[in-house]
């Protein structure tokens, strides 16, 4: 039986839980309290069929008092806040709506997990809500959370979320290579960094050498129309197997680097943000080391699977269609690419690039995200003048 509210107009809608949360947030509740206490309405009215505004909400007193005491409902807005209210955001001279998801998304840039991030931004929501502050500007509202984030966690994290917040404010921009061999989980994870660090571009070194295929051809750059686990194809037979293999491969890696710089060259020059993702970027990450901060904020990492069998795995999972040709040719490479695999990840720990093992979603974005902005960080400050 589907519970109706019946409104002080008279019309009707259907009792929704996530409608009713929200409103108790923005009374105060916190939103685990929240959450709960649209689970206790739920059940409390479960045998009804409708149910005044008045009903319901005086039902939900009753049950937060029940449940947490007179006191937390005494500190609470006694009424609900009018659906048509918005928070906007401005800054300069331009106005958005505020979101808990977007802020949510900043907040977790500093390393905190999800749930925190998403309970601050609620919390944040329901204090302007509850002052009937309705317009804030992007800088205050960063002070807010920033207070937030150094009261409740730790100084350094608020430090963090500062740089991460601001990265399209830094003085040169910041470029993120993300390399490692095929179905370690590069695309996946640039593209949830991207969204999570506020950066729009992202490049692919396949992309990249797809675009200088049509500029070279076959005859002339044979090594760049070979799949980087068939690189040793046309490498002197006289080398062995996995010797031609990581010769052909490193070739190729050369090749498309000279794009790969033209693309950071771009984004530097255009004072843009990027995340570049490939197989081919070691010779450009091992550059980018040299190269320091002159003129970005060069982060290489290097994406793993040491779990042999989940690698394989990996490859297994791929869907139907074209996904299942591609998935069928790199079970038939596996090998190869295993190799390559090895090979980037011994390069990388020689020329000191971080290698992070892709074995958990949830722990491996944490990791990158901590990784990147701490080193940022270390970057921003060893660019600042000295004070003596």
């Amino acid at each position: 039986m589907q519970l109706e509210v019946i409104r002080q107009d008279k019309s009707k809608h259907p009792f929704m839980r996530g409608m009713l949360v929200h409103k108790l947030i923005q009374r105060g509740l916190s939103f685990d309290q929240a959450y709960q206490i649209s689970k206790d309405a739920k059940s409390f009215f479960q045998e009804q069929a409708e149910v005044s505004t008045e009903s319901l909400m005086k039902s939900v007193d009753e049950l937060i008092v029940a449940r947490y005491g007179k006191e937390l409902l005494k500190g609470l807005a006694k009424e609900l806040f009018p659906s048509g209210k918005q928070i906007c955001v401005f800054r300069r001279n331009a106005t958005a709506p505020f979101s808990k998801g977007l802020l949510t998304q900043s907040i977790t840039a500093s390393g905190l997990k999800p749930e925190a991030a998403f309970q601050i931004a609620f919390d944040l929501e329901a204090k302007l809500m509850k002052k009937d502050i309705l317009r804030i500007s992007k800088k205050k509202l960063f002070e807010e959370v920033f207070s937030t984030i150094k009261n409740k966690f730790d100084p350094h994290i608020a430090d963090l979320y500062k740089l991460a917040s601001r990265i399209d404010e830094l003085d040169r921009p910041v470029i993120i290579y993300l390399g490692g061999a095929s179905g370690t989980g590069k695309s996946v994870m640039s593209t949830f960094l991207a969204g999570r660090l506020g950066i729009n571009k992202i490049t692919g070194t396949d992309t990249i050498r797809e675009i200088m295929r049509l500029v070279f051809k076959r005859d002339l750059l044979p090594s760049l129309y070979n799949s980087s686990s068939k690189a040793g194809i046309g490498m002197p037979k006289t080398l062995k197997k996995n010797d031609r293999l990581i010769g052909g491969f490193c070739l190729q890696a050369q090749q498309v680097s000279v794009g790969v710089k033209a693309v950071v060259d771009r984004a530097i020059k255009e004072r843009t943000s990027m995340i570049i993702e490939g197989i081919h970027l070691l010779p450009i990450m091992e550059h980018a080391i040299k190269e320091g901060t002159k003129r970005a904020y060069h982060i290489p990492i290097t994406l793993s699977l040491l779990n042999e069998k989940h690698h394989k795995d990996r490859f297994l999972e791929r869907g139907k269609g074209n996904e299942l040709r591609k998935k069928e040719f790199y079970l038939r490479s596996f090998e190869n690419i295993r190799t390559i695999h090895d090979f980037f990840n011994l390069e990388s720990e020689k020329n000191e690039i971080d290698v992070v093992d892709n074995e958990d979603f949830d722990e491996t974005t944490n990791t990158l995200m901590q990784l990147i902005i701490n080193t940022l960080q270390e970057q921003v400050n060893s660019n600042l003048p000295s004070k003596y």
